[in-house]
């Protein structure tokens, strides 16, 4: 079973939050001056945070919007922050289910507060690397009934995730699907030679956060991900997914050494 969260003061403004401080920086008004606060720090040692916080965002709606061109009406999605800012109900047929999931309390809270008027859109809270709490929990069934051709939103969390929990994921999102569903996802590739002071910066901001990090090679990816498999066109840059190559500043890419690519993947 899911992890049922127990009640959270959505205006618990005492300190900062990951998933409202997620918000703030894609533009959103579901944040405090705690959270404001917070991002400023983190802005301070990543200024490009916005740009690729907008850029994994407008990769979920790509991808989002191409899955549901192709019939797809069942989708779950793993660390999915706050559900808004053009997130998958707001940007998929009526009529099409969605279940969100968060790994932290208050965000379920906020992302149920959002959606409480909507029949077809539910937030729970799990961990992205036990999805097997989600699977088996009522809402699912509820929802979405025997049918298991679903797509599977894995977007912006693997890099929060050690190397066996995405694998331990992907096997158990792989078995539990049917033939013929989807999964995309965008991970941060590291491709340096060693962490940069800058990188190494990062790390520490997301420690104190309680979301420590790992970036891995691209290799090391397509190893965790299988059995998956990868669809055309292959794991791209996310600005080369929206056709905006020069979102991310040639300098930034150089001093992170880390590439964030994105894949729709096939069961």
């Amino acid at each position: 079973m899911a992890d049922e969260p127990s009640y959270v003061s959505i205006a618990d403004a005492s300190k900062p939050n990951p998933g409202r401080i997620y918000d703030f920086v894609l533009g959103g008004n579901h944040n405090f001056e705690v959270d404001r606060q917070a991002a400023q720090e983190v802005l301070k040692q990543i200024p490009f945070f916005p740009k690729l916080a907008r850029l994994m965002r407008w990769f979920l709606g790509e991808a989002v919007r191409r899955l549901a061109a192709d019939g797809y009406m069942q989708f779950m999605d793993f660390a999915s922050g706050l559900p808004t800012n053009d997130h998958i109900h707001q940007i998929t047929p009526a009529g099409t289910k969605v279940i969100y999931s968060d790994i932290d309390a208050v965000t379920v809270a906020y992302g149920q507060e959002i959606l409480k008027d909507n029949r077809d859109a539910r937030y729970v809270k799990c961990n992205a690397g036990k999805p097997e709490n989600l699977l088996g929990a009522a809402v699912t069934s509820q929802l979405f009934g025997n049918n298991r051709r679903i797509v599977i939103g894995f977007n912006g969390i693997a890099f929060f995730l050690s190397n066996d929990d995405v694998g331990h994921a992907m096997k158990v999102l792989y078995d539990w699907t049917a033939p013929g569903s989807r999964l995309f996802l965008c991970d941060a590739c590291f491709e340096g030679a060693s962490i940069s002071p800058t990188l190494q910066e990062t790390f520490n901001i997301y420690e104190k956060l309680g979301q420590p990090m790992t970036f891995r090679s691209l290799d090391t990816l397509k190893q965790l991900i299988q059995p998956w498999k990868v669809r055309e066109p292959g794991f791209l840059p996310l600005e080369e997914w929206i056709g905006m190559k020069a979102v991310v500043a040639e300098e930034t890419q150089k001093a992170d050494e880390v590439i964030v690519r994105g894949a729709i993947l096939e069961r």
